[in-house]
């Protein structure tokens, strides 16, 4: 999923839906500049597992890291801590979006209009958390207005994606059906983690990935 991030951030800086156009178009233009990935300031909202995944990569491609936290615990490679509720106010100051969160009550429809509009123009947005997460329709409209110039995702508020949904035709968009974390070593990866939590058990020690009943993630 981190990859995937990753992926989705890079494919917008390096403006791949122009490059694919261009070579359907059989078409050489002149020279243009593509974003550099130390220059960007990437927020992740979340910082889970997975989002702590994401903010160590980017951060070891030079990437200015910021994330969004309810806790306010510090994490390796995130310059800043945003709390969630001051997310709009830093949306201008960001290049790269990149939604870990899961699918509760709490994220629901999250990502906005209001954190789109106030996005600075050229936004790049990947999802690899829940789909409900970020509100479809505006998204498509800030598509539409440039003020995301790139979104690529792993997750929808429904799956399958509706054929009638505007993200399918969209040139700008990026369509993965819920694939980015499948590999033939996850079951070897679960088994592992569920062996370690279990030693941890029974030697009276913290488990990891615990899941918060409150907030369910």
């Amino acid at each position: 999923l981190a990859e995937f991030a990753l992926f989705g951030v890079l494919a917008g800086a390096k403006d791949l839906p122009r490059l694919q156009q261009q070579k359907a178009d059989r078409t050489w233009t002149g020279r243009w500049e593509m974003r550099q990935l130390d220059e960007l300031t990437v927020l992740v909202v979340g910082l889970g597992g997975i989002g702590r995944a994401a903010a160590a990569k980017f951060a070891a491609l030079g990437a200015t890291v910021w994330g969004t936290t309810r806790s306010g615990e510090e994490v390796d490679g995130v310059a800043r801590l945003v709390p969630i509720e001051d997310l709009v106010s830093v949306m201008g100051d960001v290049d790269a979006l990149v939604v870990t969160l899961p699918g509760t009550d709490r994220t629901e429809g999250l990502i906005d209009d209001e954190v789109f509009s106030a996005a600075k123009p050229g936004l790049i947005v990947t999802n690899v958390g829940r789909g409900s997460v970020i509100d479809e329709p505006a998204l498509v409209r800030a598509l539409d207005n440039g003020q995301v110039s790139f979104a690529a995702l792993d997750v929808f508020a429904t799956e399958p994606l509706p054929a009638d949904s505007r993200l399918w035709e969209h040139p700008n968009v990026v369509v993965s059906p819920h694939t980015a974390a499948l590999n033939h070593s996850e079951p070897e990866r679960i088994v592992r983690l569920f062996a370690e939590n279990a030693t941890r058990l029974l030697d009276g020690r913290p488990l990891r990935n615990v899941v918060d009943t409150v907030e369910f993630y």
